[in-house]
């Protein structure tokens, strides 16, 4: 038996049918500001599916993290750098003209991910930056990114397009299975996977990747159930789910 690898693949799930018909709302928007926002529960695949319609369209890509969370300084020049501005300005206003100056030119979607942990008084710096520039800012994060967002009327007024993602089902989890490591297994088999991951895309993963050192120990391209406890026993995160 030909040794069993574990490809990276992206699937494109409902919920990224779902995200792009958002890109496409938003799309008919142009010319004035408008907000895009994407929530759900970690590890259902919002940042990869950020990331993938990033690199395939022009887009601006920014995970808010470290100093950019409490520091509007630290995130305007995070945008600066991640949009390629050359010689970022150490003011905080002139960060902020140069962003606008590179999205006036040419209003190309920015993605911000994360964007719930940041204080309320940045989504209306985000606010602005798109009203002024007319490009599509579409916020990303878990749930509470919602409350943030609805707190501030004009914020919420200016948010054209929203969706959540939602667990993966069973019909990805074969898809997935097939197209990154070629192994085929029964729906029932599947549906129990989703049911141990609870429809997280990171567990999913994380047990492919047990399964397949599986099939390889065993020299069987036979995936059991036996195999899917085993693999959501050991996988990252698994401890808890092969208990429920």
């Amino acid at each position: 038996m030909r040794k069993v690898r574990l490809e990276p693949t992206f699937v494109k799930t409902k919920n990224v049918r779902n995200f792009e018909v958002l890109m496409d709302g938003l799309a008919l928007g142009a010319g004035e500001g408008r907000l895009g926002k994407v929530t759900g529960r970690a590890g259902l695949g919002k940042t990869r599916t950020c990331q993938w319609y990033a690199a395939h369209n022009e887009s601006v890509y920014l995970r808010v993290i470290g100093p950019m969370i409490d520091s509007e300084a630290g995130f305007l020049e995070a945008l600066c750098r991640a949009m390629k501005i050359m010689g970022i300005p150490r003011r905080r206003s002139a960060m902020f003209y140069a962003i606008i100056d590179r999205l006036t030119t040419r209003p190309i979607p920015v993605f911000l991910d994360e964007l719930e942990r940041v204080r309320p008084k940045m989504v209306d710096l985000v606010r602005d930056l798109s009203d002024v520039s007319t490009a599509p800012f579409v916020l990303v994060g878990e749930e509470e990114l919602e409350t943030v967002m609805r707190r501030n009327r004009r914020t919420w007024s200016r948010t054209f397009q929203a969706m959540e993602f939602k667990p993966v089902e069973s019909p990805d989890i074969i898809y997935y299975m097939k197209k990154s490591a070629d192994l085929s297994i029964d729906p029932s088999l599947a549906a129990f996977m989703h049911q141990k991951s609870s429809g997280d895309w990171r567990l999913v993963k994380s047990a492919a990747l047990s399964l397949v050192q599986q099939v390889n120990a065993n020299g069987k391209m036979d995936v059991t159930k036996q195999m899917v406890t085993n693999a959501f026993a050991v996988g990252l995160g698994g401890g808890r789910n092969a208990r429920a």
